[in-house]
């Protein structure tokens, strides 16, 4: 064989095992798909879509995403409605993902990283579980992928067009999620601190520049929502731990058990402590591949520690607002799997992660108790045994949306709820009551009614429903209750 031709046929193998990738990640995406039903945001997600484009951009100004997604969502409700169709975005989305991960690392490395870590990235129990839900955390990463693949691209040659292309990623970021933010960031970082070539720093802050004006129709209402998630939002301070499980979390996801928890925390940290240490020693020795391993470092470091910090002051730090961090996590360690001295022993400490990465996925696809409540089939029994003149009532949004979607003839009726919620969450209480309907006190919602139907999910809120329903025991007479995989059915009679 010529070398041209031993060129070519290696050319063609690498070029089927990244469709050999490619088929794999689809097929894991696809398979169950439509097996769970909404839950709350998913739900949500529909609701909004299904407003005309107007409505949907104003409401979603109430909420704290940018519309871009959810404009997505609504060309694919024009497919149906099915849980299948309206999580296709996120799956197409995830998979993109994966070939972006797979293109910086051949661009950053060569051809065995780049599949190394896009193969870690489609075994990712954490990134199956958002390809198969109907939001906007996987088109976020294929996103800021494209932007990471796009900004490498630019600074190797700084032709205009490059940075042409790096804008459009940029501005596609920026409207679909504000979790993009530190990613330009951590470029604008390394370009001052690693690169310093004035050139490129003058191309990308002109760059950037030109994303801020085509940002600007959005702007008012981006500052508009940071005020009323600084004025109020529900998630909790992290521990310093979180930093520490948030990395765990790339890998194994969240469907194990305490025990396994703990094994995969160890046995990952592991791995990320000994890579992170190679490319110390890579730094030190002036490695060929330094540039690119302090541009890795600062892609996953500025959105992990700068969300983190922001969350000591207003908390919004979670494995979901950071998942951008993972994206350089997988090259990172990909890198460290091929590319140092000793990788048989990264390797061999990799490999107790990859099984709990099975047994997470495993849990994912058949655990009962990881899946999500079945509120179709809730709705589906509430649709089929519930008289014309009968109302369903809700104390939480956790049922109350999913209702929506389920059962739009019918009356749904969502009652004050738990008062810290309300309090803590208030952007979402306006986006719930501008896609369905406004609460309505207990009194007015039983009036006129002499039978009601009361639906529990206990996923938030616990206490406040398990009071309500006691309420409801004390007040009314109870008919009928019926259980199915953690939601509650209960009908009374309201003349007790």
């Amino acid at each position: 064989m010529t070398a041209l031709g031993a060129k070519f046929h290696q050319l063609i193998v690498r070029q089927n095992w990244l469709w050999w990738l490619v088929g794999l990640a689809l097929a894991l995406r696809l398979f169950h798909l439509g097996a769970w039903s909404f839950w709350h945001d998913e739900a949500l997600t529909i609701l909004l879509a299904q407003k005309p484009i107007a409505d949907l951009v104003a409401i979603t100004a109430a909420d704290v995403h940018p519309p871009l997604y959810f404009l997505l969502v609504k060309l694919f409700l024009l497919l149906g409605q099915s849980e299948f169709i309206v999580r296709l975005p996120s799956v197409l989305s995830s998979v993109g993902a994966i070939l972006m991960v797979y293109l910086i690392g051949r661009d950053l490395f060569d051809e065995k990283v780049g599949l190394t870590s896009a193969f870690m990235m489609t075994l990712s129990p954490i990134q199956l579980f958002y390809a198969q839900e109907a939001r906007m955390y996987t088109l976020l990463l294929l996103l800021t992928g494209f932007c990471g693949w796009a900004f490498s691209r630019a600074l190797r040659d700084n032709h205009p067009r490059r940075w042409g292309v790096f804008v459009l990623a940029a501005m596609l970021a920026s409207y679909t999620a504000y979790f993009s933010f530190p990613v330009f960031l951590a470029m604008g970082l390394y370009l001052l601190w690693v690169d310093r070539r004035r050139e490129r720093l003058l191309f990308f802050g002109l760059s950037m520049g030109l994303v801020a004006v085509l940002y600007l129709p959005w702007l008012s209402v981006f500052f508009s929502q940071t005020r009323s998630v600084l004025a109020s939002y529900w998630i909790e301070t992290p521990h310093l731990l979180s930093l520490l499980t948030t990395l765990s979390g790339f890998f194994v996801g969240v469907s194990l058990p305490a025990f396994w928890v703990a094994v995969a925390l160890v046995v990952t940290l592991f791995v990320v402590f000994a890579i992170l240490n190679n490319a110390r020693h890579a730094l030190m020795n002036g490695s060929d591949h330094r540039q690119a391993l302090l541009w890795l470092l600062l892609w996953m470091l500025v959105p992990l520690l700068g969300t983190y910090l922001v969350s000591l002051v207003r908390p919004i730090f979670q494995l979901r607002t950071v998942l951008t961090a993972s994206l350089p996590l997988y090259l990172l360690v990909g890198w460290g799997l091929i590319h140092v001295p000793r990788p048989r022993l990264n390797q061999a400490l990799f490999a107790p992660v990859l099984a709990v990465m099975g047994i997470s996925l495993v849990n994912y696809y058949f655990n009962p108790a990881y899946a999500k409540p079945p509120w179709d089939e809730a709705a589906a029994y509430i649709r089929e045994h519930a008289q014309a003149d009968e109302v369903t009532l809700h104390p939480s949004e956790g049922s109350y949306l999913p209702f929506w979607v389920y059962n739009p003839a019918m009356e749904q009726i969502l009652l004050p709820g738990d008062p810290k919620i309300a309090r803590d969450n208030a952007p979402s209480q306006a986006i719930v009551a501008a896609v369905t309907a406004p609460k309505q006190e207990l009194a007015l919602a039983t009036q006129g009614h002499d039978q009601v139907w009361l639906v529990l999910g206990l996923d938030q809120a616990i206490d406040y429903q398990l009071a309500q329903k006691d309420y409801f025991d004390n007040h009314y007479r109870l008919l009928e209750e019926t259980q199915m995989g953690g939601v509650y059915i209960l009908k009374y009679a309201t003349d007790k």
